[in-house]
C-alpha cells in the first residue's frame, strides 16, 4: 500500500511521528541526572558528506566524511571512513525500503554486515593534536513492523590506535533504532529515533552515550539530505554534556549491472 504524501491524514501521522520521537529525546536528554550537569555543555555542528555505491543488490562500499568538534576549543577533527557492506536473510514481514536503494523500493534484507577502516586528525590551529587509526565491524539484524517501520539492531566492535605514539585500545558499541518511512513517488522521508552506549576498554567501562533523533529525505535518485540533533554525554570528556547539530548530504551511485538487475 503506497503512503501519498498529499494525503492530510499522512502528514497527521508524520507529525505524531516527530511529535512522539521529539518527547522520547527530550524525556531522555532532560532527565534529572544530566539537568543537574548543564554547567557542562558544549553545542557543536558536525557537517558530514556520505558517498555510496552500490555494485548489486547484496554488496555495496562507501565512504563517509565527517568533521566533528567535540570541546570548546578552536579545533575540528576530520574523518575519513571506507567500508564495505553484505547484505542477506528475509525478514519474516515483507518490508520495502527506498531511501538508499537509489529512490527504488526494494525489499529489505534482515541482516547486514559491515567492515571498514577509519583514519582522523585534527584540523587548524591544534593541528597533529589527534591522531587516530581504526579497524571496526557491524553486525545489523533488521526487523520490520508492519510494511513501513522498522527497528534495528547493531553490534560494532572496534580496534583504535589513538594518538602520535599510538596505543591500541578497543571499544564495543550497540545500537537501537527505530525508523519510520513515508513516501509518494521519488519522494521518500524517514524519521528516527536511536540510542546508542559505548564500552571502552582504556577505562574497563560505559563511558559514553548517544541519543539522536532526526528526518532523512530523498526526492530523487542520486541525493538525500539527513539532519538530527545528536545529544552525547561522556564521563570522561571535559565537556561530558554535548549537543550536536548534525547535516549530511548523501549521494548515491551504482554499477550498470546493479541497474539491470532492479528493473
Amino acid at each position: 500500500m503506497m503512503i501519498r504524501l498529499g494525503n492530510p491524514m499522512v502528514f497527521a501521522k508524520l507529525k505524531r511521528m516527530q511529535v512522539i520521537l521529539l518527547l522520547v529525546f527530550v524525556a531522555l536528554t532532560g532527565s534529572p541526572r544530566y539537568l543537574s550537569a548543564q554547567s557542562n555543555v558544549s553545542y557543536e555542528f558536525w557537517p558530514e558528506t556520505d558517498i555510496w555505491y552500490r555494485l548489486n543488490p547484496s554488496w555495496r562500499l562507501s565512504a563517509f566524511l565527517p568533521i566533528t568538534k567535540y570541546h570548546e576549543s578552536k579545533n575540528r577533527d576530520m574523518n575519513v571512513y571506507l567500508q564495505a557492506d553484505y547484505a542477506w536473510g528475509k525478514t519474516k514481514i515483507l518490508h520495502y525500503g527506498r531511501l538508499f536503494n537509489e529512490a527504488r523500493a526494494e525489499l529489505m534484507k534482515a541482516w547486514l554486515a559491515r567492515g571498514g577502516y577509519m583514519h582522523g586528525w585534527s584540523l587548524g590551529e591544534e593541528s597533529g593534536s589527534y591522531y587516530e587509526d581504526m579497524l571496526f565491524a557491524e553486525i545489523h539484524r533488521r526487523m520490520p513492523v508492519g510494511k513501513k517501520t522498522l527497528i534495528s539492531h547493531r553490534i560494532r566492535p572496534e580496534l583504535r590506535w589513538l594518538g602520535q605514539d599510538p596505543t591500541l585500545s578497543f571499544r564495543f558499541r550497540y545500537r537501537a533504532m527505530v525508523e519510520r518511512e513515508f513516501n509518494s513517488g521519488k519522494f521518500s522521508v524517514i524519521p528516527y529515533i536511536n540510542a546508542e552506549p559505548y564500552w571502552d576498554s582504556r577505562y574497563a567501562a560505559f563511558n559514553r552515550i548517544r541519543l539522536i533523533g532526526g528526518t532523512t529525505m530523498s526526492w530523487g535518485p542520486r541525493l538525500a539530505l539527513e539532519g538530527n540533533i545528536t545529544y552525547q554525554h561522556d564521563t570522561h570528556y571535559d565537556t561530558s554534556n554535548l549537543y550536536a547539530l548534525n547535516i549530511i548530504v548523501h549521494l548515491f551511485f551504482e554499477t550498470r549491472r546493479s541497474k539491470s538487475n532492479n528493473r
